[in-house]
């Protein structure tokens, strides 16, 4: 009889203790994401923005051009649903997971993206064939009726696909946002989709 109360005792001192051994944390390592392997994506994405939206000749380099390309992207910050303190002008996670790519790979790659260098530069091959530039309010006024800013394009993990927006401004109170879903379909980036999300 002592034997049958003694075999439950011990089993159950035996969970105690493995639940008490300390765990070893699992230290994940951040990748850091490199702009520069996708700088020709991005150059082709934002050829293919400009070409489907007809603004080649606004922001083509002349001597008195119409419009401006601001000379770096804007990153937008990630959130997702449950998050109580999230910035207003940020861009849902699920909204990306559901237009570009839903693997556990594109989620985190997301993250890598908008979390990486602080400035990340309009590439060269669109400031050779546009007008690409850095104004201040008041000498934009002046000097062109609009401009056009690209937030920071991101891409699914194999790079087959991208979300990217993109703010027009043609004035104080004069302006519209748009959302763009673009795919590399035969080696070439296409506008599949767009929205619009603001206007002024």
């Amino acid at each position: 009889m002592k034997v049958c109360f003694l075999i439950p005792f011990l089993f159950f001192i035996i969970a105690c203790q493995s639940n008490d051994q300390k765990q070893v944390p699992v230290k994940i390592q951040k990748q850091a994401f490199d702009y520069a392997i996708v700088e020709d994506d991005y150059a082709e994405i934002l050829d293919a923005i400009i070409a489907y939206n007809s603004i080649s000749n606004e922001v083509a380099k002349t001597n008195k051009p119409m419009a401006y390309i601001h000379q770096w992207f804007i990153k937008d910050s990630l959130y997702n649903a449950y998050d109580k303190n999230f910035m207003p002008d940020g861009l849902r996670i699920q909204k990306l997971l559901g237009l570009v790519g839903h693997s556990q790979q594109d989620s985190t790659g997301y993250l890598y993206q908008v979390k990486g260098r602080d400035t990340v530069f309009i590439p060269l091959q669109i400031k050779k064939k546009y007008n690409v530039a850095y104004h201040k309010k008041t000498e934009t006024k002046e000097q062109f009726l609009s401009s056009y800013t690209f937030h920071l394009p991101i891409m699914s993990h194999d790079h087959n696909k991208a979300f990217v927006s993109l703010d027009y401004v043609c004035g104080a109170l004069c302006g519209q946002g748009y959302d763009f879903i673009l795919e590399k379909i035969n080696g070439k980036w296409k506008v599949i989709k767009r929205d619009f999300t603001w206007i002024a």
